[in-house]
């Protein structure tokens, strides 16, 4: 029982660069598909790849060409980045949180405001990861690879 709880826990702890519990950057949709077994929904893009949500968990996800994972988004509170429960959180609490995490420089960006409410995005570019805010409370966390020049991965080992 003991390892099945640590998994669950492994599972839910946001491992920046490198993906979450064993979900790491770079596996494949077959690895995925063993692990979380079938996607709730998946779709084709029309350049390059698919995105899989998995409803159970509350987790999107996009891979490359290669079938290669490339990006999570998570979407649930129990979900933690460096220990911490952010998801559901407002603004303030979450950008006094991040300023310890050594998460690199941010930005905070309105994408847009209208009658669906306001959207905006906290982004740390060295960390390769969006936090995502509607009317000021963070909904959604997504993250991805860490890149060593604009064009290069690299991936977890």
């Amino acid at each position: 029982m003991k390892v099945v709880k640590s998994k669950l826990l492994e599972m839910k702890n946001i491992n920046k660069g490198v993906g979450l519990g064993s979900l790491k950057f770079g596996i494949y949709t077959t690895d995925v598909e063993e692990e979380l077994g079938n996607p709730s929904e998946a779709e084709k893009n029309e350049d390059e790849g698919e995105n899989w949500h998995y409803d159970d968990y509350d987790m999107s996800m996009s891979f490359d060409e290669d079938s290669r994972l490339v990006t999570i988004a998570v979407s649930d509170e129990s979900y933690l980045l460096e220990g911490v429960s952010l998801i559901g959180k407002d603004v303030e609490f979450v950008e006094e949180q991040v300023k310890s995490m050594n998460l690199g420089e941010s930005f905070h960006e309105e994408i847009s405001e209208g009658e669906e409410g306001e959207i905006s995005v906290l982004g740390f570019e060295d960390s390769s990861m969006n936090l995502w805010f509607e009317d000021g409370i963070l909904t959604e966390i997504q993250f991805w690879p860490l890149f060593k020049d604009e064009d290069t991965i690299v991936w977890p080992r």
